[in-house]
């Protein structure tokens, strides 16, 4: 039995995407972001007999050092072969290459096999995250506002270490939250003049017309400010 690990090509995608489409209870992301990944480099293919069997991609943010790990799936037919242990090896070892200093990854929280892999690996749980999502709707009136200024957001965005982009959880330093401001990314909600919520909006670089908010702190009386905000932006631009 040959194993080789090797670029994902354009020509893999229907036997990839066949074993990938009942990953989770709601299906997969991964057709989504193939052409991609694919443009992006550094999108592996574990193959068994030249036979395509499982996957994984590296994202490297060379401004951080820092390496996001995605989209590991194995083919059902071929699980409990220690494949997923070795795509995470080969993704460290490119990350090596490009000077990283940090690995990073997402894992649902009921994906059990998958934790028990990244404690193997002498991975640490760093953050936990609640997901939510709401449909667009137009609001008369919005009591939310985009920041202008880093001074008075900075205690509170030093709160989170990290702000999400396409499904990717970034490092927050000063000079991406100089950036997000500029873009004007950074919205809060107050209360008698305190911040009483605060999130970041990306729009998805992967997923059409999809608009994500970290949603860093709020108060009950935020959220019902800050999420209305959200609501009309999206219905604005038609997200």
């Amino acid at each position: 039995m040959q194993q080789t690990i090797r670029n994902a090509l354009p020509s893999d995608k229907k036997i990839i995407l066949d074993f990938c489409k009942s990953t989770f209870s709601w299906g997969d992301y991964i057709h989504y972001v193939w052409d991609d990944w694919l443009d992006e480099g550094n999108f592996f293919v574990l193959c068994e007999n030249k036979h395509p069997v499982a996957i994984c991609h590296a994202f490297i943010i060379k401004n951080e050092k820092l390496v996001w790990i995605e989209g590991i799936r194995v083919d059902p037919n071929y699980r409990q072969k220690g494949y997923a242990k070795k795509l995470v090896t080969k993704a460290e070892a490119i990350a090596k290459k490009n000077d990283c200093t940090l690995s990073s990854m997402l894992i649902e929280s009921k994906n059990l096999k998958s934790l028990k892999l990244a404690a193997k690996l002498h991975y640490t749980r760093k953050e936990k995250w609640d997901y939510y999502f709401l449909a667009p709707k137009k609001h008369i009136s919005i009591n939310a506002q985009q920041v202008k200024s880093a001074k008075e957001v900075r205690i509170l965005l030093t709160s989170s270490e990290f702000y999400i982009k396409s499904w990717r959880w970034l490092p927050l330093d000063a000079k991406t939250t100089s950036s997000l401001i500029k873009e004007r990314k950074i919205i809060i909600s107050k209360d008698q003049n305190r911040i009483d919520s605060l999130g970041i909006i990306t729009e998805s670089d992967h997923f059409e017309k999809t608009m994500m908010l970290t949603l860093i702190y709020t108060t009950k009386s935020g959220l019902k400010k800050i999420l209305p905000y959200i609501q009309n932006l999206t219905y604005e631009k038609k997200i």
